[in-house]
């Protein structure tokens, strides 16, 4: 049997813009659940299926991992797919997966898939080919009693209950493929995501009004000394920053062990990878559930990260990497647990590395109703601590959400300044996009930011912020990765620098893709875009 996964994560219309670098572990994982089985697999990106004349592999079933800005595509791909199959005698499961199933029976109702899974993948996916969903296919008698899935029979949608999260020891039983990282083009110069931790532990709630008129009562549910206590919210508003689903799709946090995390690392270096990323909501909750259990970890802030495990493992990592070409990220990292411990053990282990923090408003009031577990005041602390050792960090911001207005606007503007007078690298701002189980689903999304002034004012200033920045590097020297053609000029070549920072257009390094190359930064193209050349001195 041949399974084709399509990762379609970040495409939106059928290709990615901004993440053209990024392997992400879902897929990764998917396939390392049907390497379980002896099922062959391949994973290939969107615009690589819809640009194909023919089926990448001989596939008999198919994949779609995907998030809900990615509708589109999926369709698209749905498409191409019953045109590719559609002189085949023999009937082939469509099953979608990733954040966009969150939208439950609306997903169904608009498109022509088999089946979703909903949150966590791999113990669902077990039951399916166990109960032999490949050969039987998709009927009620094979679906009704699995957990997490939606599926259609006979024209009607059918949402089974939700599948109890997973446990720390199931999560650990599963391990993703390394192999299909080389299933990727020029994976050597991707940002390959491992993760180190699943769910979050943020389980605060938003305190503003939403569209039904559910309001925070304080009642005291999400500060309860009983962890267990905070999941559920007696007015029914779903955990977490008001603009986000993890908590509600994936649960609260649960780390992976340190020597899966290892084994991993080492089998993608041996295959030829460069650039790693610890992925997780928060990374500084590595091992943190540990110090709470058995209750769940469902507090941000107390206790304070478990620093022997984290030692451990960036230990374990910093004598695999030392003296190669290996750079490893961070991504991400709550301010509200950034403490100097935990800044001088990354600078110690990954010295001189980046890490993410989002802060995705300037106003203490705006953070705190949204739900956020760090004020920007934190967030502004752990920017100084970072830049004390050496730390490199990368700020999100999201303009247009709800409770902004003119005012939060110029803080969030004030701050984002603030924030690049400290040293910050890069500032990243998303436009707010209402995500089926996020507390603000149903709240309509908002104009774009050229006809909002505040949103517009946001975008403007991290676009200022991030053209400054790119300033800076004019004329040194980088160390670069190089990974495929412009798409627009193929006379150049898009590079990434091997210690993280702004993507390249390389004017000389057509004959050197997957190489590794010295290159001189001579031009700012944009916010978001250097130009350089291959120094030959």
């Amino acid at each position: 049997m041949n399974i084709l996964i399509i990762d379609a994560l970040g495409s939106e219309r059928g290709s990615r813009r901004f993440t053209r670098d990024v392997i992400s572990a879902g897929p990764r994982t998917i396939a390392g659940v049907l390497k379980n089985f002896s099922i062959n697999s391949k994973i290939v990106l969107a615009e690589q299926f819809l640009q194909a004349k023919k089926l990448p592999m001989d596939a008999d079933h198919l994949f779609i991992s995907a998030m809900t800005m990615d509708f589109p595509a999926v369709k698209r791909i749905l498409k191409k797919w019953s045109k590719l199959v559609s002189s085949r005698d023999s009937e082939t499961v469509k099953i979608l997966g990733g954040p966009i199933t969150a939208a439950g029976t609306r997903i169904l109702l608009n498109l022509d898939i088999d089946l979703g899974i909903i949150g966590e993948a791999e113990v669902t996916l077990t039951e399916l080919i166990k109960h032999k969903i490949f050969s039987d296919g998709c009927t009620n008698n094979t679906l009704g009693n699995i957990s997490g899935i939606i599926f259609k029979s006979n024209q009607e949608i059918i949402e089974n209950i939700r599948r109890p999260f997973l446990s720390k020891k199931q999560l650990n039983s599963f391990q993703p493929s390394t192999e299909h990282i080389q299933d990727y083009p020029g994976y050597r110069a991707a940002r390959i995501y491992i993760e180190c931790v699943r769910g979050c532990s943020n389980f605060l709630r938003t305190k503003l009004k939403l569209p039904d008129g559910r309001m925070c009562n304080d009642c005291g549910t999400c500060t309860a000394s009983d962890l267990a206590k905070r999941f559920k919210c007696p007015l029914n508003i779903p955990p977490g920053c008001g603009y986000c689903s993890v908590p509600m799709l994936y649960g609260p946090s649960r780390s992976r062990t340190i020597d899966n995390i290892i084994s991993e690392i080492k089998e993608l270096i041996e295959l030829g990878a460069l650039r790693l990323i610890l992925g997780a909501s928060d990374f500084l909750d590595f091992q943190r559930d540990e110090l709470v259990a058995p209750q769940p970890l469902t507090d941000p802030i107390k206790p304070p990260p478990n620093y022997p495990q984290l030692e451990e493992l960036l230990s374990r990592i910093n004598d695999i990497i030392t003296g190669t070409d290996i750079f490893v990220f961070i991504e991400n990292i709550k301010a509200s647990l950034f403490t100097e411990q935990a800044a001088k053990l990354i600078a110690t282990y990954l010295p001189n590395t980046t890490f993410s923090i989002g802060c995705e408003t300037g106003s203490k009031t705006h953070s705190k109703l949204l739900g956020r577990s760090s004020s920007p005041n934190e967030v502004l602390n752990a920017v100084r601590l970072a830049k004390k050792y050496n730390l490199r960090v990368h700020t999100y911001f999201i303009h247009g959400l709800p409770g902004q207005t003119l005012q939060t606007a110029i803080e969030t503007k004030r701050f984002m300044q603030k924030l690049a007078n400290e040293g910050i690298e890069k500032v990243t701002v998303y436009k707010f996009k209402p995500i089926p189980m996020s507390a603000f689903e149903n709240i309509p999304p908002p104009p774009k930011a050229l006809s909002d002034k505040a949103s517009k004012m946001i975008v403007d200033t991290a676009i200022r912020i991030n053209h400054e920045k790119k300033q800076e590097y004019l004329g040194s020297i980088e160390r670069v990765i190089i990974s495929e053609f412009a798409k627009k000029d193929k006379s150049k070549v898009i590079g990434y620098s091997l210690r993280g920072g702004p993507t390249i257009l390389i004017d000389n390094g057509t004959s050197l893709i997957g190489k590794i190359v010295q290159v001189k930064i001579n031009k700012v193209y944009s916010d978001k875009l250097l130009g350089g050349t291959i120094n030959s001195s």
